[in-house]
């Protein structure tokens, strides 16, 4: 698969691809090298789904699923000076649809760290620091040094006005980790319990299963990629 076809699927990337005659290569993981060499697109793929830690996998089973039976190729890339993998899926309709994992070397350990189930910790540190699609911060799980709290991606980093007066979760316990592309935004907050997650929208809060609820944004993405 050549690279102008899978940077379509990534328009809100700037991607520089990296093989074995790249100047990049040494900025790469030594264990994504392998990928980067590699002339087989099945060859990168198994490798690089050999990295994910099990136990984030189990959270997400339909996800799961679906990247092992759907994943066509991954390559290595360099964006914002950092290198990632670019994943790329096909759907049962042939279209493709592509997700970006950052460098764990990169991973800042965010806000509320202890509200973060621990699969998602070691993928976060061991995996990808940061797993998303369509935009840098939708579709799977932002970079860590990227997200924010509901008050500050507002602008507001002493509380959104009028927010905590309605004894909801306060807009500074709210860590934004992904959303749905649009408004419906997905946060941890220590105020809710381990392995739950909270869907805020329009200033309403759900506290929902974190596994079910990120397998069924990620699949969502899959299943409406346009």
């Amino acid at each position: 698969m050549g690279p102008d076809e899978i940077a379509a699927t990534l328009d809100d990337w700037s991607l520089t691809f990296v093989g074995n005659d790249s100047d990049e290569i040494s900025r790469i993981p030594e264990k994504w090298r392998p990928i980067a060499l590699s002339a087989d697109a099945e060859s990168r793929r198994r490798t690089a789904l050999s990295l994910w830690n099990q136990s984030f996998l189990d959270l997400l089973p339909e996800f799961a699923e679906v990247l092992n039976a759907h994943c066509v190729d991954v390559r290595v890339c360099m964006t914002d000076d950092s290198p990632v993998l670019a994943y790329v899926l096909e759907t049962d309709d042939g279209e493709l649809v592509s997700w970006v994992g950052y460098d764990p070397g990169t991973f800042e350990e965010p806000d509320f760290w202890e509200s973060f189930p621990e699969p998602v910790q070691v993928f976060l540190r061991q995996v990808h620091a940061g797993f998303a699609s369509a935009s840098t911060d939708s579709f799977g799980v932002a970079r860590p040094m990227e997200m924010g709290t509901i008050a500050e991606l507002a602008d507001f980093p002493d509380g959104v006005p009028g927010w905590d007066d309605d004894a909801r979760i306060p807009s500074t316990r709210l860590l934004q980790i992904t959303t749905d592309g649009g408004i419906l935004k997905y946060c941890l907050s220590p105020d809710i319990a381990v392995g739950k997650i909270a869907l805020v929208y329009e200033g309403d809060i759900d506290p929902k299963d974190f596994g079910q609820e990120l397998d069924e944004l990620l699949m969502s993405r899959f299943e409406d990629p346009s």
